[in-house]
């Protein structure tokens, strides 16, 4: 099996399809063969999570600070 990659398609009202621009075609071998980007751990996105909110907590306490000084 053959994959098309296109820069931009059309499709015509027969349902053909004319690609635009550069051009190629790869295998499906060639696509299960390149390494996945495996994304954020539960663990990872967790403790990403938790920082965000402690930043956003800090940031609200120094606010309050500020005011209350002024």
């Amino acid at each position: 099996m053959q994959l098309l990659l296109c820069d931009g398609f059309s499709t015509d009202a027969d349902g053909g399809i004319s690609c635009s621009g550069n051009s190629a075609a790869i295998t499906l071998e060639e696509v299960q063969a390149s390494p996945a980007s495996t994304g954020l751990t539960k663990e990872q996105a967790d403790a990403l999570l938790g920082a965000s909110i402690l930043v956003l907590v800090i940031a609200f306490i120094f606010a309050l600070l500020l005011r209350q000084l002024r």
